[in-house]
């Protein structure tokens, strides 16, 4: 019974609430606004889209990929939306066109690293670069903010006048993505995959199709963020989202995904979110600028992947606890008593033998 309280209190998800409690604790002494209801249930609503980024980007960095091209991404889906939306197409048919460009963008970075295996880094900056320039083309400079408002209670509208549409959808993303990541064979297939690729395709694991369908549900899952992000801020434009990709990888890799692959959930990713909303709103309550924001942000980062080497390093025997002046009182007597031992030996021992 010990055993597994001290296992679920050293949980990253454990460190995670321990973490958004002492955020909150401080957010709370830089604004006395902080913890009023109406702002603790909006907490997250601005940073909505930013977890549906991550939700699919868990699915990539699990299988031992990455993509940095979500943001670009979601701004060619949202400028196709509403271009449609402008030609008269129905609201909801523009809706559905838009997360149909978003997945075969997804589709055209999964063809080029799951068959082609073209390093997912190099292929991600390209098409980051190259998807922000077609979303330019699309829509020019020009932003569209005219949009139904049914459309737009989505991501920004509210039941009962308190709880946020927003947060509802990010919810139950969470809960449907969770399900697929782990409690399925091809959940168990990422895993495989981003342990081991050689292994996992020896072992008969279809490696090629499942890293080109993580691309997939990245790409449709920057869609659906689109829509969170039209429904939030009222408007579409080409450089949609553009600056959020720090806050996108932060919350995956703060949230316990490992950035080599084979590890990570998906309740670790919604916590991570939350506490960089927690963090991010009370320095905003305080008038705190954008740049030194992104200081605290980064320096998060950073932290996260110096923590989760460090732990990874003490499970594989890389680094022991002795080395780090760790070691227990039961072990150290042990030492003292050997030594001792080998001591008389050596005495009793006739010299000349």
């Amino acid at each position: 019974m010990t055993r597994v309280l001290l296992r679920l209190v050293l949980r990253w998800e454990t460190l995670l609430i321990v973490a958004i409690v002492g955020g909150g604790i401080w957010s709370a002494t830089l604004s006395e606004f902080f913890f009023t209801r109406i702002n603790l249930l909006d907490l997250a609503t601005p940073y909505v889209f930013i977890g549906l980024l991550a939700f699919g980007l868990t699915f990539v960095v699990i299988a031992g990929e990455i993509d940095i091209s979500v943001t670009s991404i979601l701004a060619v889906s949202v400028v196709s939306f509403a271009q449609l939306l402008d030609h008269g197409v129905n609201v909801w048919l523009a809706t559905a066109a838009g997360l149909g460009v978003a997945a075969a963008l997804g589709l055209v970075n999964g063809l080029l690293v799951g068959v082609l295996n073209l390093p997912s880094l190099a292929v991600t900056l390209g098409t980051l670069a190259a998807f922000q320039g077609l979303a330019f083309v699309i829509l020019s400079g020009e932003g569209v903010a005219e949009f139904p408002q049914r459309y737009l209670s989505i991501g920004g509208g509210y039941s009962k006048q308190e709880l946020p549409h927003a947060l509802v959808l990010l919810v139950a993303a969470a809960f449907v993505l969770g399900l697929l990541l782990h409690a399925t064979r091809f959940g168990r297939y990422l895993f495989a995959i981003g342990s081991n690729r050689e292994a996992a395709h020896l072992s008969g694991v279809p490696a090629s199709r499942v890293r080109v369908t993580v691309f997939v549900i990245s790409g449709l899952m920057a869609g659906i963020a689109g829509i969170a992000y039209v429904g939030f801020f009222g408007s579409a434009r080409a450089d949609a989202a553009q600056g959020s990709l720090l806050d996108v990888v932060t919350a995956v890799v703060l949230g316990g995904v490992n950035i080599f692959g084979g590890a990570g959930t998906m309740v670790g990713v919604f916590l991570a979110l939350i506490l960089v909303a927690v963090l991010r709103n009370g320095m905003q309550l305080a008038n705190v600028g954008g740049d030194t924001q992104n200081i605290v942000i980064g320096v998060l980062l950073l932290a996260a992947i110096a923590a989760g080497n460090l732990g990874r390093a003490i499970q594989d025997g890389s680094i022991s606890l002795a080395r780090l002046g760790i070691r227990r009182r039961g072990v150290i007597r042990s030492d003292a008593k050997e030594a001792a031992i080998a001591m008389s030996v050596e005495s009793q021992t006739p010299k000349g033998r």
